[in-house]
């Protein structure tokens, strides 16, 4: 197994922040309107900002913590971000998130200050409104990233498996192309959560997951927050609050205020003094934490992450970017994606892979997931992270 390696250190190269107390105001060229208590609104069809760099080399990794504007006929919006006029993407937003995006080397070499343009072709006015609304933008972040080796994009095809198949066909073709079992395999992933439905993929497959996060449900922002703070006061049982379930076989769950987290307990009878029964459930949660934590710095597991909804690249750099000021951590994200082969793994960039499935459990009934898409995936995911340099 990898051996513990310290993070590279992370190098601000700017950092503005929006609203009345931030200090992005000086920076602000054209396209902004007058800064609410924490965010200020950017107005369609283009913001501008001029933004001086710290001095610093290699890449440069900006990331956006933003809100679109959408109504019940703009459910989202498209957020394009250019440097000094180059375009770096194109992403849909329709909730509070972050993006991120790779500013190139070559982009901003010799420069100290840059152009950073918001292209919003899908703002709107309110009614009886002048201005059209974008996006409110609460952070800028820009971090000097060290340089990776090249990640040249290739594919692994699906092993051909279909819904049907008894099980030992699928730990046959897991075998064949890894030379592990099913279960060695799922013990080499660690879920962020959004949903339970990784944990019980790999409950499915023998494997009782550990980790913090396998059966909780926690909106993207707030893990962003939990691993910027190491999940700090997640076994705070003033913080922990104890509700049954109202599905056919109800449990008990744990509502994390900080976090805005749902966890399932596993358990059915709490006994008559849930106070206690949050007390242990406090207990379990920081050994998972402590846990976590050592994963973390060991870049021994592959995290996934996966959400119902559309995710690109963008999506995924800031929980990458994270994972890897830890340790040296890869990313598989899932998506689902009718035009990609179902099973099939794309590496996209270093250290983060891509894995498609034609869908998602449904956000309410986390226990309709496609098993043979998720073996196939997490075998193919598995053979190029160690190809990588991991998982050996």
């Amino acid at each position: 197994m990898p051996s513990k390696a310290q993070p590279a250190p992370i190098v601000a190269a700017a950092h503005l922040t929006f609203g009345a107390r931030g200090n992005a105001g000086p920076s602000q060229v054209s396209g902004f309107g007058a800064p609410d208590s924490d965010s200020t609104w950017a107005f369609g069809p283009e913001a501008v900002l001029k933004v001086k760099l710290h001095p610093g080399s290699g890449d440069v990794m900006l990331e956006l913590s933003l809100a679109p504007y959408v109504t019940a006929d703009l459910p989202r919006q498209r957020i394009g971000v250019a440097v000094n006029r180059r375009l770096l993407g194109t992403e849909w937003a329709q909730v509070e998130t972050v993006l991120g995006f790779r500013i190139p080397a070559d982009l901003i070499a010799g420069r100290d200050e840059i152009a950073l343009t918001l292209a919003l072709p899908d703002a709107r006015a309110t009614p009886g409104g002048a201005k059209l609304l974008g996006c409110q933008l609460r952070e800028a972040l820009l971090v000097w990233i060290p340089p990776d080796p090249p990640a040249f994009p290739r594919r692994l095809a699906p092993l051909g498996l279909s819904e049907t198949d008894a099980p030992g066909r699928a730990e046959e073709l897991v075998r064949f192309c890894t030379g592990l079992a099913v279960g060695d395999i799922m013990q080499r992933f660690e879920s962020l959560g959004h949903n339970s439905e990784f944990g019980l993929v790999q409950q499915s497959c023998g494997i009782e997951p550990p980790g913090l996060l396998a059966f909780a449900e926690i909106p993207t922002r707030r893990l962003q927050q939990g691993l910027d703070f190491g999940f700090d006061d997640v076994d705070d049982s003033r913080l922990l609050h104890a509700y049954r379930s109202d599905n056919e076989k109800p449990e008990w769950i744990l509502q994390h205020d900080r976090y805005d987290m749902h966890i399932r307990s596993g358990v059915r009878d709490a006994g008559a003094d849930t106070a206690n029964f949050v007390a242990h459930q406090a207990k379990r949660l920081a050994q998972q934490r402590s846990r976590l934590l050592d994963v973390l710095e060991s870049g021994e597991n592959l995290f996934v992450f996966q959400h119902d909804e559309h995710l690109s690249e963008a999506h995924v750099l800031p929980i990458l970017t994270l994972l890897r000021s830890y340790g040296p951590n890869a990313l598989l994200f899932v998506t689902a994606d009718e035009k990609k082969p179902c099973g099939s793994v794309d590496l996209i960039g270093p250290h983060l892979f891509r894995g498609n499935i034609d869908r998602l459990a449904p956000r309410n009934d986390a226990r309709k997931f496609h098993l043979s898409a998720w073996m196939s995936i997490c075998a193919n995911a598995y053979r190029m992270w160690r190809v990588s340099g991991h998982g050996s």
